[in-house]
C-alpha cells in the first residue's frame, strides 16, 4: 500500500492538514472509509507526532444495527488502544419535532457533538473521511441542483471548525484505493445498509453515474479533487478582492449601511455579485436567513441605474432603498415599511413595477407615450400621488355606485390569490383616494376619455 501512504502523505503535506503536537480527532462511523483513516493516522501517529481519537454518532435511525455500529467502534478503538468519545442521538425524536431535512439534521447534531469533544479535550483537528470519489459526487449533486454558481465548488481539503480545523485527509484518494488499504491492512469495517438504498440522490450517482464514468477515466474523481483545489483557490482570491472592494464602497453607520450604486456598477460583474453576498451577510447569519440566488440578483438589479427611487424589501424587515445613486439599507419598523412603501409620482417615471411604470402630469404638459394607457382626471394643481401597496382599509369609489367598495373584498370578488393582496399596488391621492388599481379595477375618478374638468393625466405604461 505504499501507493496509498504516498498519496495521503503527499495530501496532508500539501495542505498543512496536520501540525506536530496535534490532537486529532477523527469522525468514524464505523464503515470502511472512516475505519481505513483511523487506521491510517493511528498508524502513521509516531511520523506525524501526533495523537488520534475516535469519535462516534449513532443517530438512532436504524435501531438495533446502529447501536452495534456504535459497540463497534468503541471496541475497535479500545483494540487499538484509542481514547473513544461516543454518544446516541435521537434523530427521529428531534425530526418529529422540527421537522426540514432528515440528512441535514443528523449533519447539524453530528457536528454540534464533534464541537463539543473538540472544547472538551483541547483538540485542534477534526477529520472526516471524506474521498475524492465524495468530491466528484458533491460537484455532481450541486450542479445537478444548480447551486455552483453560488460560489462554493466541491469540499476543501481543511476549513475553520470551533477554535480550530475540520481536515479531510482522505481528499488524496478514491474508494477503490480505500478498499484496497482495508483489505490489505485488515481493517474490521462495518457496513451501513442505507448506503444502498436508491431513495437519496447522492447513492443513485454512486451507483449509476460514477460506475459510467469510471469506465471513461479512473482517474476522473481525482481529476476532479484537483479541478476543485483550482476553483477554490480562485474563488479565495475572488473573495479576499471583493472584501478590498467593498469596504471602498460602503459607509457602516448606526442607522444602516450606505453605498454608492453608480461606484457598486463600475465594478467586474464577477465582483457584483459576490458584494451583494457579502453586504447581506452583514445583515443576517446565514445559516439562519438562507439567502436566495433570486433576492441576490434583485439587489444587483436595483443597483443599475441611479434614476428616481426603488425599494426592495429584504427578510427580518430589512429594506434596501436607492435614491438616485444612493443606495440605504437598514431595518425598519413595520409602521416605518408602510410610510416608506409609497413612491411619490412625478412628471419622471417611477421604478418598474409589475412590468409597468408610472407617471402623473398636468395636461398641458402632456405628450402621446409609446405603449401606455392614458387616464385623465380632475384635482388640486397641488396634488401630489403617490403609487404605493394596498393598506387595510383601503377603499375604492367604482362607477356607478353610490358607496366606496372596500379594496379587500373587490379582490375577494376578483378571485386575487390571498398572497398577492397584501403587496398589489395602487395609485392614491395625497388624500389617500384610490385613482387606481392596476390590473385590477380604474375609480370612477378617472377616465379614458378627457373631460371638460380634467387637468391631470396618470400614464400607465407597459414595459
Amino acid at each position: 500500500m505504499r501507493n496509498f501512504h504516498e498519496l495521503m502523505m503527499k495530501h496532508i503535506r500539501k495542505h498543512e492538514l496536520l501540525q506536530t503536537g496535534d490532537q486529532v480527532l477523527v469522525g468514524c462511523s464505523g464503515g470502511i472509509d472512516s475505519m481505513a483513516l483511523l487506521h491510517f493516522l493511528n498508524s502513521q501517529k509516531d511520523e506525524l507526532e501526533i495523537s488520534v481519537a475516535a469519535v462516534h454518532v449513532d443517530h438512532m435511525l436504524r435501531g438495533e444495527e446502529s447501536r452495534q455500529d456504535f459497540l463497534f467502534v468503541k471496541q475497535i478503538a479500545r483494540e487499538w488502544g484509542l481514547e473513544f468519545f461516543g454518544r446516541a442521538i435521537p434523530i427521529p425524536e428531534l425530526w418529529k419535532a422540527k421537522g426540514g431535512n432528515k440528512q441535514q439534521l443528523c449533519r447539524s447534531e453530528r457536528y454540534a457533538y464533534f464541537l463539543e469533544v473538540m472544547e472538551q479535550t483541547g483538540a485542534e483537528k477534526i477529520a472526516t473521511a471524506h474521498h475524492a470519489d465524495d468530491q466528484l459526487e458533491t460537484i455532481l449533486m450541486s450542479g445537478l441542483r444548480g447551486s455552483l454558481q453560488d460560489g462554493s465548488f466541491g469540499v476543501p481539503a481543511s476549513r475553520p471548525f470551533g477554535c480550530g480545523l475540520l481536515i479531510r485527509p482522505q481528499l488524496a484518494v478514491d474508494k477503490e484505493q480505500i478498499a484496497a488499504y482495508a483489505k490489505a491492512q485488515g481493517v474490521p469495517y462495518r457496513e451501513d445498509s442505507s448506503n444502498r438504498e436508491s431513495a437519496y440522490t447522492r447513492n443513485r450517482l454512486r451507483q449509476r453515474i460514477l460506475p459510467l464514468l469510471k469506465e471513461e477515466n479512473k482517474a476522473v474523481s481525482q481529476n476532479f479533487v484537483e479541478l476543485a483545489e483550482d476553483m477554490q483557490q480562485d474563488q479565495q482570491f475572488l473573495q479576499e478582492l471583493t472584501e478590498e472592494k467593498l469596504q471602498q464602497l460602503i459607509q457602516i453607520k448606526e442607522e444602516g449601511i450606505i453605498l454608492s450604486a453608480k461606484r457598486f456598477r463600475l465594478e467586474a460583474r464577477a465582483l457584483q455579485k459576490r458584494m451583494v453576498l457579502l453586504l447581506l451577510n452583514y445583515l443576517y447569519n446565514p445559516k439562519q436567513i438562507p439567502v436566495t440566488r433570486q433576492l441576490v440578483e434583485q439587489m444587483q438589479e436595483m443597483m443599475q441605474s441611479s434614476s428616481g427611487t426603488v425599494f426592495l424589501h429584504l427578510p427580518q424587515n430589512y429594506v434596501a432603498t436607492r435614491q438616485y445613486d444612493t443606495v440605504f439599507l437598514n431595518r425598519q419598523s413595520l409602521e416605518q415599511m408602510a410610510a416608506s412603501a409609497s413612491v411619490l409620482l412625478t412628471t419622471d417615471w417611477t421604478p418598474i413595477h409589475c412590468g409597468c411604470r408610472y407617471k402623473a402630469i398636468p395636461f398641458t404638459q402632456f405628450e402621446k407615450v409609446e405603449n401606455a394607457v392614458v387616464w385623465y382626471f380632475h384635482a388640486s394643481e397641488d396634488s401630489r400621488f403617490y403609487l404605493r401597496s394596498r393598506k387595510p382599509g383601503d377603499r375604492i369609489q367604482l362607477a356607478g355606485m353610490e358607496r366606496p367598495k372596500k379594496l379587500a373584498r373587490l379582490m375577494i370578488d376578483e378571485k386575487i390569490p390571498v398572497p398577492m393582496r397584501e403587496s398589489w399596488p395602487v395609485i392614491t391621492t395625497d388624500k389617500n383616494e384610490l385613482l387606481l388599481v392596476p390590473g385590477l379595477r380604474p375609480s370612477a375618478m378617472v377616465s379614458r376619455q378627457k373631460r371638460d374638468e380634467d387637468n391631470w393625466v396618470l400614464i400607465e405604461q407597459f414595459l
